[in-house]
């Protein structure tokens, strides 16, 4: 047992965050208002804080609006990097307005090191009853297969490298398929868990 690693919170949601719509281009749900920690909102994770096999448990919860077609895409970011992307997850062609979504995520450390060395790999679900998954072909609200979908068809596998030398920021960012007033989300519940990591 390595008595150097830590196991808790690193963020919790103090407020809820902006509905955002009509947008394309990846940007956080964070804001300073929503994740308690570094005075920005956003939790800065100190260099080395990676470990090898080490984990980030991610519990959040969205208010999602959508029209028949849109896509999501959800990314976990360190610094500026887009560390761990899910699939393109699909919505169902009911629609719908401000409706429950909830990620479930685990996130473990694949390998730590400086320049592009750091990676990690995502596994995890996604929950709401517009969600229809990557590989689905969509049809309506509780029609078969809709409903659920995991972060990722793809085989597991690490994503994009970054550095764990030095101290990164932590953000949830998510990229929609289609710019419309009918597509939005919002950031309702944000917990994140640290398990064998050190402190940060």
């Amino acid at each position: 047992m390595n008595l150097g690693s830590y196991g808790g919170l690193l963020a919790d949601l103090a407020a809820v965050g902006t509905s955002y719509a009509s947008f394309t281009t990846q940007q956080s749900l964070l804001t300073t208002a929503t994740a308690t920690g570094a005075s920005t909102g956003f939790i800065t994770l100190p260099p080395g804080f990676f470990r090898v096999g080490a984990e980030l448990d991610f519990d959040i919860g969205l208010a999602v609006g959508w029209a028949s077609g849109q896509t999501w895409i959800f990314t976990v970011r360190v610094g500026s990097v887009n560390a761990v992307v899910s699939g393109t997850i699909k919505t169902t062609t009911s629609g719908g307005t401000t409706e429950p979504w909830n990620i479930r995520l685990g996130v473990r450390c694949v390998s730590v090191g400086n320049g592009t060395l750091a990676t990690l790999e995502g596994e995890g679900i996604v929950v709401g009853r517009g969600v229809c998954p990557p590989g689905a072909t969509a049809a309506a609200n509780y029609a078969a297969g809709m409903g659920q979908s995991m972060w990722s068809e793809a085989t597991p596998a690490a994503g994009t490298g970054f550095d764990s030398t030095v101290a990164q920021t932590l953000d949830f960012q998510v990229t929609s398929g289609t710019s419309s007033a009918s597509n939005t989300i919002q950031l309702r519940r944000y917990r994140v868990a640290s398990w064998g990591n050190v402190a940060p």
